[in-house]
This record gives structure tokens, C-alpha cells and sequence, in this order.
């Protein structure tokens, strides 16, 4: 790498692409209706934790940059750059994802994306089934809890 590819930038430039496939699940949980999700970002943030939870990342295919949304809308919470780093972290397991590059954010803007693709892509699958309500949907995150809670604990401790 030279230094030109070095060059330090503003954390939070690049958007946040959604895939076109989602349109209807995410419109279904923003909707006025349903209430679960006031805003877009706000889904995307559950949807990343759901799909990572569960292991999934699915990628993004024939995305359209005009539905992409701007890091900025995530500011209102501010564990927002913490989470994007976080998942950098565990999914790569070096500190190489905390450095400020455009490589190093691509690649969390990336993983975020994916996962929150996944996570979409969950609750697509469980809604088909059913309902789409805020009782679905409640019922939905009780059961993926009741899973982790369920779960034994993997622990390698060694001396």
C-alpha cells in the first residue's frame, strides 16, 4: 500500500445499502400498521443483530444506490459506530477493521450489510407463515431469546 491508499478519511462517509428483495419486509415493519420500526435504520440495526446472532450473512445482489441511506439517520444512536466496529472485529478477529481506511470501513459497512441482509431475510421467513403484527413479531424475538437463554455456553477456558 502506498500512502495515497493510506490516507485517512471521515469515519461514516459510505451509505448503507439494502437489497431490493427486502422492499416488501421492510416496508411491512415500517408501516404505519405494524409501528414496529419507526424508521428504516432503526430495522436494519435489529435486522444486522438478528442475522449475526444467527450466523448469517447473505450478500446483497443488484443493489440500488438511491435506496442506500446515509450514516448520518444511524447517529441517533450512539452505539452505532461501536456496533459496526464490534462485528469488524469478531468477523475478522484482528484490529486491522479499527484502523480509519476506506478499505477498513468498506469492509464493516460490508459486513453490516449482510448481516442485516440475512436478518431480513429471517423475518421474511417467518412472517410468510403468518402474520405480519406486532404480537408476531414479539412472539418472534420471545422465541429467539428463549434460544440463547436455552443454549449452554461454549466456554474453552485453558491455563
Amino acid at each position: 500500500m502506498n500512502d495515497e491508499s493510506k490516507k485517512r478519511f471521515a469515519i461514516g462517509m459510505k451509505r448503507i445499502h439494502r437489497a431490493p428483495d427486502k422492499k416488501r419486509i421492510i416496508e411491512t415493519l415500517t408501516a404505519d400498521g405494524t409501528a414496529a420500526f419507526r424508521e428504516i435504520w432503526r430495522l436494519l440495526l435489529f435486522a444486522a443483530a438478528l442475522g449475526f446472532k444467527n450466523g448469517r450473512r447473505d450478500p446483497l445482489v443488484n443493489v440500488d444506490s438511491g435506496d442506500a441511506i446515509r450514516q448520518e439517520l444511524f447517529g441517533n444512536n450512539p452505539a452505532w459506530p461501536g456496533i459496526l466496529y464490534l462485528i469488524g472485529l469478531v468477523e475478522t478477529g484482528g484490529i486491522d477493521m479499527l484502523m480509519a481506511t476506506e478499505e477498513s470501513e468498506d469492509q464493516r459497512i460490508k459486513s453490516f450489510e449482510e448481516y442485516a441482509n440475512a436478518g431480513l431475510a429471517i423475518l421474511e421467513e417467518h412472517f410468510k407463515a403468518g402474520n405480519c403484527n406486532l404480537d408476531s413479531l414479539l412472539n418472534f424475538i420471545q422465541a429467539q431469546t428463549t434460544e440463547i437463554q436455552t443454549k449452554k455456553p461454549d466456554l474453552q477456558i485453558s491455563i
